[in-house]
């Protein structure tokens, strides 16, 4: 009986394989003859029977930006970055579609400030930081010992300006590693993947508008109601949108 049940368990494995293998090759020939609708479909029948990378997301993200879709291939390339921030091609092709958006929101963050905060927390994933803070106690501790067995004057000068440097990245690695989970856990961001859409007052269609917003804007998510959420604008503005007007990064 538990033979029977592992040959059809591999059996549906390797069925589920060729088929995404199959349909991944369809649809890169679809783009390739620069066929995007179907190239499209294919890459989202792809994401829908559970296959998912960052490679996938970026495929999908160039398709959509091919087919003109601003919002959606926005939308895509995000949760490309979400999965490899450090993937050059992603921040690449991020940055060409967010430049064609057409919402310029000021901010209320000091420019610079907010783009190395930004930039920094995305170099690394949380587990990333993790690794390195465990590093960096490693690497203190290793010096500490050192410079507390050494009899040498020079090595420790030299193992305490390590082991003092290494506190200082642990303390560093510790604090961005806080920020980037606080800012997974806590900040929830979306793309705006429509034309153009009116931002309410209140979470219901006869409610008075307040400002549009067009596709490719990324928003915060502030919370939910149902079929609305509450979006705010890194210059303050908030309001309500409709939940499938939006991509929930």
């Amino acid at each position: 009986m538990k033979l029977k049940y592992y040959i059809l368990f591999f059996a549906f494995i390797f069925t589920t394989s060729v088929f995404g293998n199959d349909l991944l090759t369809t649809a890169e020939k679809a783009y390739d003859t620069k066929n995007y609708k179907e190239a499209i479909k294919d890459y989202e029948k792809l994401l829908a029977d559970g296959f998912k990378s960052y490679q996938l997301y970026f495929n999908l993200g160039n398709s959509y930006y091919r087919d003109k879709q601003l919002g959606k291939a926005i939308y895509n390339y995000e949760l490309a970055r979400k999965l490899d921030p450090n993937d050059e091609d992603v921040r690449i092709n991020l940055g060409i579609a967010a430049a064609k958006t057409v919402d310029k929101i000021d901010s209320k963050e000091n420019f610079f400030i907010a783009a190395v905060k930004t930039n920094v927390l995305a170099s690394f994933d949380t587990s990333g930081w993790a690794w390195m803070s465990v590093l960096s106690v490693i690497v203190f501790c290793l010096f500490l010992f050192l410079f507390i067995s050494s009899t040498s004057i020079m090595i420790k000068r030299i193992s305490l300006f390590v082991a003092f440097i290494s506190l200082i990245g642990f303390l560093s690695t510790y604090f961005l590693g806080y920020s980037a989970l606080r800012s997974k856990y806590e900040n929830k961001f979306a793309i705006i993947l429509v034309r153009e859409i009116k931002i309410m007052n209140e979470p219901t269609s006869t409610a008075s508008s307040k400002f549009s917003l067009h596709e490719g804007t990324k928003i915060r998510v502030v919370e939910n109601n149902g079929d609305w959420v509450l979006i705010k604008l890194d210059n303050g503005n908030e309001g309500w949108v409709k939940l499938n007007s939006v991509g929930i990064i």
